[in-house]
Parts: structure tokens; sequence; C-alpha cells
């Protein structure tokens, strides 16, 4: 008969000092400190990365507090060979060693996520009895304060994709919509597919959701993966019902309140959330497949008497030493440098108004680290202006939104303007201690495209490799 029962195991954490797997856990987590620190700092100066919190107090949760009582279709510890724990010592070894010579080639997120690899080499055969498990890998990225940058770079292909299917629903109703990048026509109306329609918010939360999942139910890593790919389907599909939805509100073919925009959004999280909690559960089904958990301390310290296994945890606890130091042997200080690479000149008025050269704010000095071009702050007396220039494809063009965030404003997207002159704009709401502003950026270049958002600037400038563009955000009180 089989049974199957799950309950909280408080007395988990009573072998940990016993075990040489806990013994190399902790050797880990003190090599990667220079991660912890970026980390903290990330997610202290950016509110919405703070749910990176969540995903790590998940991980802690299911490696250390939810096991899982033996059922008849368990392996043995003793099935386990020495061979399998080297593998997961090398493995551990060998992203410690490339994450420790990666500091100052790699940027801090791509160290984050070498750091959360040998980690789960470690704990996935530690407290789950296998050698690499996908669903609390997928908790461990998702600790990382990755939102910004999967914005950055996914949120406008995301956006175009979800574009290219609302065109099509909305077409098989009759309605006349054409698309032009993220805009959408309906007659003289653009309606813009904004930030939020990218859906990356909600592909985080799938995953997240997804990885939860497949360990509360013991899935195997083939049929985490199946959850995963389920969840993105069922997320883009979440994220068309939403756009489609939001059209026919923003093109006032039915009128609507206001609230709705804001209802919208939420009924396509519940619509996500349950279409991922049923996949999950018909792949559970399928597989009652049972992972080893919470192996006993005896055992451990019997297989580590083979001489290939020591020496495996040797290495890993040298390299470990070598990783704490890394940060102090290969890191170098970053240098603020304003109008360094970029022969751009700044413009003398703006919109008809005179401008006046301002000094450089908190806001800019923030993401000035390393900027490949020049930055300047101006006002025409009622606005704030500030204009970049750039010379290459890069991440460090932050969006304003970022910049704002990382210094404790509230930011809401607002439509699309579309000024006197026919440029376009993207804008959004930022509030802060009673100051309310309204936000409005776009980049360009001297041949007349134009781009409201970074991300869909940076996917046409790696393609134009030695273009000339120009940001200017505008930022005016309400």
């Amino acid at each position: 008969m089989h049974t199957d029962k799950r309950r909280l195991n408080f007395d988990s954490f009573r072998n940990i000092k016993l075990s040489p797997f806990g013994f190399a856990f902790a050797a880990q987590v003190a090599a990667f400190w220079a991660t912890w620190q970026w980390l903290a700092l990330r997610v202290w100066t950016s509110a919405e990365e703070r749910w990176s919190f969540l995903a790590l107090a998940a991980a802690v949760f299911f490696a250390f507090f939810w096991t899982k009582a033996e059922s008849t279709g368990e392996r043995k510890t003793s099935e386990i060979n020495s061979l399998s724990f080297c593998f997961s010592f090398f493995g551990a070894a060998l992203f410690t060693m490339i994450y420790a010579l990666s500091f100052g080639i790699a940027p801090p997120l791509a160290r984050a996520i070498l750091a959360m690899t040998a980690l789960t080499f470690v704990l996935s055969r530690w407290r789950f009895g296998e050698t690499f498990n996908v669903g609390l890998y997928g908790l461990l990225l998702l600790a990382l304060p990755s939102v910004a940058s999967l914005q950055f770079y996914l949120g406008f292909p995301l956006r175009v994709a979800v574009g290219k299917a609302t065109v099509g629903l909305l077409q098989m109703q009759g309605l006349n919509v054409w698309r032009e990048g993220v805009c959408l026509h309906f007659g003289e109306k653009l309606i813009w597919i904004d930030a939020p329609c990218s859906g990356i918010k909600m592909l985080w939360f799938g995953i997240f959701l997804s990885a939860f999942l497949a360990l509360f139910y013991r899935l195997s890593n083939a049929k985490t993966l199946a959850v995963f790919a389920s969840a993105f389907l069922i997320i883009i599909f979440g994220n068309v019902f939403r756009a489609s939805a939001l059209f026919y509100i923003e093109a006032e073919i039915i009128r609507a309140p206001e609230f709705m925009h804001e209802a919208t959004g939420v009924f396509s999280f519940v619509f996500i959330a349950l279409g991922i909690v049923f996949v999950s559960q018909f792949w559970q089904k399928k597989s009652r497949h049972a992972f080893l958990k919470n192996i006993s301390t005896e055992s451990l310290n019997s297989k580590l008497k083979f001489i290939p296994v020591k020496l495996a945890l040797s290495l890993l606890l040298s390299v470990c030493a070598f990783a704490a130091l890394a940060p102090l042997w290969f890191s170098s200080e970053k240098k603020i440098n304003v109008r360094g690479q970029n022969t751009g000149a700044f413009p003398q008025t703006f919109e008809g108004l005179a401008l006046k050269e301002l000094p450089l704010s908190e806001r800019e000095k923030f993401f000035l680290e390393d900027f490949p071009g020049s930055v300047g702050r101006f006002s025409d007396g009622r606005r704030e202006i500030i204009v970049r220039f750039v010379t290459e494809a890069t991440r460090k063009l932050h969006p304003a939104t970022d910049c704002f965030r990382a210094i404790g404003y509230q930011t809401k997207p607002l439509p699309l303007r579309v000024d006197g002159e026919g440029k376009r704009w993207g804008c959004f709401s930022a509030v802060k201690s009673g100051e309310e502003l309204n936000v409005c950026e776009r980049i360009s270049d001297d041949a007349g495209n134009e781009w409201t958002d970074v991300s869909a600037w940076y996917w046409a400038a790696l393609i134009e490799t030695n273009g000339e563009w120009r940001a200017i955000t505008v930022a005016e009180r309400r």
C-alpha cells in the first residue's frame, strides 16, 4: 500500500552540523558573501525586487522543513554509490571555480547565477537525494533580483509576441486592427501595449508557482520541465486575453469604469495561477515517483569513507576558500563616467524653451557607473529634462522607471503620448512623499527612428552597431 505523507519537520536542522554536506553547504554560503552583499543592496534599492525574498524563503522551506514520510516506492540509501556523491561535489566545485574566476569580467547577476547553480548541486544531493533538482534551482534563481533585467531583455520581444497574437484574435472578431511595433492601430486610435502587458511579472510568478508546486508534489525533473513549459504557454495566453480585453476599453469600443483596467489584470493573474495549479496536478497524477529525502548522517559518513569522495569534498572546500577571496583580488572599482565616450552636443532649447543646465542629482548618479555616453540634466523653468547620448547597445541605458523606483518612487504606467510634432512618448506616473510627477521618455536617432522604451531600442541597437542615439526623459509635476 502506497503512502505519501508530507509534514513540517523542524528537527531537520539537528543533523546539519554533523553532515559533511552541511559543512560543504556552509562553506559555499560563506564563499559567496559578495553575492549576498550585492543581492541585499539590489533588493533594498528596488521595491519590485523584494519578491525575491519569497522565492528564497520557499527554497529554504522545501530544503529544510518540508519532509516526506517513507513510502514503498522510495529508493534505499544503499542504492546511492560514491560516484553520485563525487559528481555532486565536482559539479559544485566547477561552478564555484567559474564564479571565482568571473570577477572583473562577468556582471553581478551572471556571477549570482553561477553561485546558485553551485549551491543547487550540494543541496540537491544532501536534502533531496539526487544530483540536481530543477524545482529547487528555479526557486534559487528567482531569489535573485532579476525582474528589471528580464524586463530589459525580454520585455520588448514578449510584447511583440502578445501584440501579434492579440491582433490575430481581434481580426478574427471582425475588427480592422493592425500592429506597428508594440502599438495597435484601430482607425485613428493608437493603443500602446505597455510594459505590464509583456507579462514579465506574471512570468516570474508563473515560474515561482511552478517550482513551488513541483517541489510540493515531488515531481521528477522531466515533469517539472513539463510544468514550466505548460506554465509559459498559459502565461502567454493569459496576457493575450488581458491585452485583448484592454484593447476594447482603450479603444472605447465598450465603456467601462477606470477600475476595470486593474480588474482585468487581476482576473488574468487568477486565470494563470489556476491554470498552473491544474497542470501541476495533472503531471503529479501522471507520475508518482518519489524522491529520496533526508539521507541520514550515518549513511553520508559511511559513503564518505570512499577516497574519491573525500578528494571531491576537499576540492570543493578548497575552491570555496578561493572563491571567498576572489572578490578582493579580481574585482575593480566602478567609476562614474559622465560625458566620456560621446561627442553629442546637448540641446540649448527644448520644445521652444531655453534650457538651463543643472548638476546631476541622486537619481542620475545612481545609474552612471561605466555609462558609455554623455548625460546632462536641464530645466526649462517648469520641467526637468534628462538627456542621455549613447553610442552602443548597452544595459547601462536604464529605463527611467528603474531610476525612480531606486530612490523610492512608486510608479504606474500611463497611456502612450503623441505630442504636437507626432513624436511618441512612453509615460508613467511617479509618486513619493506627496510629490506627484508625470514622466515621459523616448529614444531617437538622426535617421528619424524612435522608440518609446529601452527594451525596444536595445534590440534595434544590437543590429545598428555604429549608431548614435539620444534618450530624453521629461519629468513634470502634476
